[in-house]
């Protein structure tokens, strides 16, 4: 599970407000594969955590690329690559109904991959909403 309190914030504050909310995705995904829940309702979650997590970058991107901001490729590829392996780890997840490989492709990969994109990323880019006047 991931402590939202423990989550990196930025000083973007809806940037931190989506990270929230994927927090709540993500523990429902592990809860669910935790508590021995039904196939389909795993499923149901992880389809709803990629759903949120395209929201989640389309939010992102279009205020970054709208603004101009330098690193808006190097951004956007980091999205894409987590988002093409979490769909990698759903599609195995529909394949197989491997409770342990999703379960660690969450904890290990995942959770990793959001705190270092919040620290080393999004922190940048938050910086430039926010002096953009993207916060206002």
């Amino acid at each position: 599970m991931i402590d939202k309190e423990k989550l990196p914030t930025v000083s973007f504050e809806e940037m931190n407000r989506v990270h929230y909310e994927e927090t709540e995705h993500i523990n429902r995904v592990l809860e669910r594969l935790e508590n021995g829940s039904e196939i389909s309702e795993i499923t149901e979650a992880m389809e709803k955590l990629l759903e949120h997590m395209r929201e989640h970058f389309d939010f992102e991107e279009s205020l970054l690329k709208n603004r101009g901001f330098g690193m808006f490729d190097i951004h956007r590829s980091d999205h894409n690559r987590i988002l093409n392996e979490t769909r990698m780890a759903y599609m195995n997840w529909r394949n197989f109904k491997d409770r342990d490989a999703l379960k660690e492709f969450i904890e290990e990969d995942f959770i990793e991959w959001l705190n270092l994109h919040i620290q080393a990323m999004d922190s940048v880019a938050a910086d430039f909403l926010t002096q953009s006047g993207a916060a206002r």
